[in-house]
C-alpha cells in the first residue's frame, strides 16, 4: 500500500483507539493531581516537577497527530502509554525508582527495544523500509534508540541544572555533578534492548517468518486521517488497497 493512502479505521481499530486516549487522558489528570498533592505537601521529595512533567508525555502522540493530519497506529500509541504508565507515572512521580532498584534498568531495556521499534514505525510510516536494505534498516532502528537514550540523559542534566533536583542521582559533594554510574547503566540498558530488537528483526528476516515484525511493517505503512468521514472507502480504492497488499505480500516472500 502506498505511503500516501489513507484508509478508514476499523471498527476494532476505532475501540482500541479510545482506550488509548483514555488511558493517556487519565495519566495526565493522575500527574496533575499528584503534582498537587506534593505542592500542598511541600514536595519532600522532589516529585512537584516529574509529576507535572506527565503532561508533556501525554501530549506528544496528540501533537504528533496534529502537525502529521493523520492518527498514530495503536500499537505506537500503545508505546507511549506504556512509558508514560511505567517510567513517568511510577517510576518517577510515584518514586518507584528510589524504591525498587532494579525498576529504573528494567525500564532502560524495554525502552530500548519499544524505541527501536518507533524507528521502525518512521522508516515505515514514509515507506523509506522498502527502499533500504534489510541490514541499513536493522542499524537505522539500533541508532536511533541510542541516539533518543542520548538525547534523553542529555535533558535529564539539563534540568538538573536547571531546577537544582536530582534526575540523575544524588550529586557527589563539592561538585555540580551527580555519578555517572547510573547515567552509564542507563545506556547500557538501553543498548541491550536496542539490540535486542535488531537479533528479533534479523531472525524474522532470515526465516521468512513474521515473527511480529512483518506485522508491524504492514499496520506501521497504513495511513489513517485524523478525522475520518463516517464515508466507507469506494469499492473501486479497496481494490486498490488490497491489491497493493497482495504485491506487498509477494515481495516480502521473494526477499
Amino acid at each position: 500500500m502506498s505511503e500516501k493512502t489513507f484508509v478508514n479505521s476499523t471498527k476494532k481499530e476505532k475501540i482500541f483507539r479510545y482506550v488509548n486516549i483514555a488511558l493517556t487522558i487519565a495519566m495526565a489528570l493522575t500527574g496533575v493531581a499528584l503534582a498537587i498533592y506534593y505542592k500542598v505537601a511541600g514536595d519532600p521529595n522532589e516529585r512537584f516537577f516529574p509529576s507535572l512533567g506527565m503532561l508533556i508525555y501525554c501530549a506528544i502522540p496528540f501533537l504528533f497527530e496534529l502537525i502529521t493530519r493523520s492518527k498514530l497506529p495503536n500499537s505506537v500509541f500503545l508505546i507511549f502509554n506504556i512509558y508514560v504508565a511505567i517510567a513517568a507515572l511510577w517510576g518517577s512521580a510515584l518514586s518507584g525508582y528510589k524504591d525498587i532498584a532494579f525498576l529504573d534498568i528494567i525500564v532502560h531495556f524495554v525502552m530500548g527495544y519499544l524505541i527501536s521499534v518507533l524507528g521502525f514505525f518512521f522508516l515505515c510510516r514514509n515507506g523509506e523500509n522498502k527502499k533500504m536494505k534489510k541490514i541499513t534498516v536493522l542499524f537505522f532502528c539500533v541508532f536511533f534508540s541510542l541516539f533518543i537514550e542520548s538525547a534523553w540523559e542529555l535533558s535529564e542534566r539539563a534540568l538538573d541544572l536547571i531546577l537544582n533536583i536530582g534526575i540523575q542521582g544524588e550529586w557527589v559533594d563539592g561538585t555540580n555533578a551527580p555519578l555517572l554510574i547510573d547515567t552509564i547503566e542507563d545506556i547500557a540498558c538501553n543498548m541491550g534492548g536496542a539490540i535486542l530488537f535488531g537479533i528479533h528483526y534479523a531472525v524474522s528476516i532470515f526465516t521468512k517468518k513474521d515473527l511480529g515484525i512483518l506485522s508491524m511493517e504492514k499496520e506501521f505503512s497504513v495511513r489513517h486521517k485524523l478525522f475520518e468521514k463516517n464515508k466507507i472507502a469506494d469499492t473501486e480504492t479497496v481494490k486498490q488497497n488490497n491489491k497493493n497488499d497482495q504485491v506487498e505480500n509477494e515481495e516480502n516472500q521473494g526477499e
